[in-house]
């Protein structure tokens, strides 16, 4: 993934394909809060589960790693605003946050995302 500011208000997002997220194309959007990084976020929940889950940055360092993830407010022309957490170059990966298997691309716990988008409402935990 490419990840940085594109002028003072926009992130571009580029991910390559890759085994945790697949391939996905060029997105932009307009940062709307400040950046907001920590090694790992807890959200209370995905749409269609039951949470709490756990969210890192996959890079793609010795054939998948964790690194920083983080959160921001971007512009959505759906909802308006939306939370983006986004994380590496090979996208985030999630898991529950009751599970106690390490962090792999082998776990059938785990899934990965390029990024997600929430909305703001939703309380993180940053650790």
């Amino acid at each position: 993934m490419k990840s940085g500011a594109v002028g003072l208000d926009q992130l571009m997002i580029d991910i390559e394909d890759n085994e945790n997220s697949g391939y996905f194309p060029i997105q932009v959007f307009e940062t709307q809060s400040e950046l907001r990084t920590a090694a790992m976020i807890t959200i209370p929940t995905l749409p269609g589960k039951d949470g709490p889950f756990d969210v890192v940055g996959w890079c793609s360092d010795d054939g998948g790693t964790l690194c920083e993830v983080t959160s921001v407010v971007v512009g959505d022309s759906g909802s308006g605003q939306a939370l983006m957490i986004y994380g590496g170059d090979h996208g985030v990966r999630m898991r529950s946050a009751n599970s106690t298997s390490d962090w792999s691309l082998e776990s059938d716990d785990q899934i990965g995302e390029p990024y997600l988008l929430l909305q703001t409402s939703v309380n993180l935990i940053f650790s």
